[in-house]
């Protein structure tokens, strides 16, 4: 007998060309059978109207803090509540120190589940390279590179650059480091140098390091670097190279026109006006000034007295995101990240809302498309046994309302979860229904 039946829904399994009215049995935290024929089961929920899909998979978010031992779920949380099952962490160059400790304080305590990278940026820092600013020498980058061996021997999923907020770092240095990377057959992802009229160069000089040395590649967050009036030109080129040098790259992006940084990142150094044109589109999000617009003067107090603080910057292209979203190489990542639960609302919100606008109401995409794009391109890209419904898979299942589905969660008020989402559950256990979570402990590191 299965242990429970999802009856009635319309199944959507990219990976597996499946697109229709069927029942889904699962047994033992595992896809047992798909078919239209009634089946016995110990428990049984009629998901007539609603669509059942594999459950999201987040290309790109970044993880909650390990402090004295234990882990304070809020970004975990937050993706829960959207249909996320698993997140891809450690982005941007920052990822845990001492891995091993951070999945043994993760491991079944947590919502969902999570594929690490390491971040090139904290091995730096772990391996004496205190200025961001400074390349480092020939001793350190054998120390940097010993390290990341020992952390994709523990079970990194690959290694994430945060270029932009690294300057000092050298193509040499990112080649040794893409050259271990290489060897664990692992993916390569990045904030790449430069954004708006630097995208050119900052692509250029990452797609340099796939030459080189063959890794794959994953350019993060292409909204918040191209969607100033390059990302026609950025994607073509892409598309051209790849093709023309048998580069694998693949993108992420998320579903809105503003991005999120601290305050006291490199992003705001001399010249960002050059980019963003005006200090009044950035909108501070912490302590005594959340939600305020500041000018100049205020805005360098802050950076001074709180560079931790995060920022809203309002000054992407909305048309731009949509290209991006909507091209072939991209997948959705939230790039969800708080700081004392503030912060952007595509933490708590992108998934709900790329489905809903992309696929609903707007149609820029297929269902099948859409789905791919949340589930699983992104377990194909990072190695993850997850992304799909096929017999024998783990039963990470989401099921929403394609009626209902909207993300609530606003600038103003980043943590509201969206509507439309019925279920979603973790190796056949129903970790959230109809809003309400049952269960927070059911994430493995995988």
């Amino acid at each position: 007998m299965l242990d429970l039946i999802l009856k009635n829904g319309l199944v959507c399994d990219p990976a597996n060309s499946i697109q229709s009215i069927l029942n889904v049995g699962i047994r033992n935290g595992r896809i047992a059978c798909l078919t239209s024929e009634p089946l016995p089961a110990a428990a049984e929920i009629d998901c007539t109207g609603h669509i059942v899909s594999p459950g999201f998979v987040d290309a790109h978010s970044h993880e909650d803090d390990l402090r004295e031992g234990h882990i304070e779920a809020d970004i975990t949380l937050r993706a829960l509540r959207q249909g996320v099952t698993t997140l891809v962490t450690g982005n941007c160059g920052d990822a845990p120190r001492d891995l091993p400790a951070y999945c043994a304080a993760y491991d079944g305590k947590q919502p969902v589940n999570m594929a690490l990278l390491a971040g090139h940026t904290t091995i730096r820092r772990l391996c004496g390279a205190r200025n961001k600013y400074a390349p480092v020498d020939e001793a350190t980058l054998a120390a940097m590179c010993e390290t990341l061996e020992r952390q994709l021997t523990e079970g990194a999923k690959g290694l994430s650059m945060g270029i932009r907020y690294e300057p000092g770092m050298t193509l040499g240095e990112m080649c040794a480091m893409a050259a271990v990377v290489k060897r664990f057959g692992g993916v390569l992802a990045a904030h790449v140098r430069g954004d708006a009229f630097e995208i050119y160069d900052a692509i250029e000089e990452f797609l340099e390091i796939g030459r080189r040395t063959g890794v794959r590649l994953q350019i993060s967050h292409i909204g918040s670097m191209a969607a100033y009036g390059q990302m026609a030109e950025v994607l073509s080129y892409v598309d051209r190279r790849a093709a023309a040098e048998g580069l694998d790259v693949r993108i992420d992006c998320y579903p809105y026109d503003a991005f999120c940084t601290s305050i006291g990142a490199t992003t705001y150094d001399d010249g960002f006006l050059d980019r963003y044109h005006d200090v009044t589109r950035i909108e501070l999000t912490d302590g005594e000034y959340k939600g305020f617009i500041p000018n100049m003067e205020v805005f360098e107090k802050v950076r001074r007295e709180h560079p931790e603080y995060l920022t809203i910057a309002h000054v992407m292209n909305g048309a731009e995101v949509d290209m991006a979203l909507t091209h072939p190489r991209t997948m959705l990542g939230s790039d969800g990240v708080l700081l004392n639960g503030a912060g952007h609302p595509r933490a708590a919100g992108a998934f709900a809302r790329f489905l809903a606008q992309y696929v609903f109401e707007r149609k820029l995409l297929s269902l099948n498309e859409g789905i791919a794009k949340t589930t699983c391109e992104a377990a194909a890209r990072f190695g993850l046994d997850r992304g799909t419904l096929g017999v024998g898979r783990a039963a990470d299942v989401t099921v929403f309302d394609p009626k209902r589905l909207q993300d609530k969660a606003t600038f103003a008020e980043p943590a509201l979860p969206p509507e439309g989402v019925r279920l979603v559950l973790l190796g056949g256990v129903v970790a959230l229904q109809d809003g309400k979570v049952l269960h927070t402990d059911l994430g493995k590191i995988l």
